[in-house]
């Protein structure tokens, strides 16, 4: 048994209809559409074209915006964690020592580390230690 369609579902077919009479007529149906009302053809092609440019503006502009709050929101975040260098130093002396266990470093070009290669190592060993302490945190809760 079907039903008869409700007032909205016919109001909503006729719009379709229109707009698939507009969308499917040709130019020169629409330009003697606008002069038998009276109105300009170039003219509201031209209205049409400022408002989608407009239109494509300020959604370019809001889409820059919501960038830049989510950019801010970032950089607000607190990412950065921090690390003792003066204890990477003590355990990097263990490890040419050979004091700390379970931890081995490559000889470079078979030669001894550069003042650069210490550096850059301690900074690793740093980190390493602050991601360690992150983990035991994590752990915790």
């Amino acid at each position: 048994m079907s039903r008869d369609p409700t007032d909205r579902e016919k109001l909503s077919k006729l719009d379709r209809a229109i707009d698939d009479s507009i969308l499917e007529a040709s130019e020169a149906d629409l330009r003697e559409d606008f002069k038998e009302a009276g109105d300009d053809f170039e003219k509201a092609v031209a209205r049409a074209g400022r408002a989608l440019e407009q239109a494509r503006a300020r959604a370019a502009r809001m889409r820059f915006e919501r960038a830049q709050d989510e950019s801010k929101a970032y950089r607000e975040q607190e990412n950065v964690k921090s690390f003792d260098l003066a204890k990477a130093r003590r355990r990097f002396g263990g490890m040419r020592s050979g004091e700390v266990a379970d931890s081995m470093m490559a000889a470079r070009k078979g030669g001894k580390l550069s003042e650069r290669d210490e550096e850059n190592l301690l900074k690793d060993l740093a980190q390493l230690e602050a991601l360690e302490n992150e983990d035991k945190e994590e752990g915790e809760e």
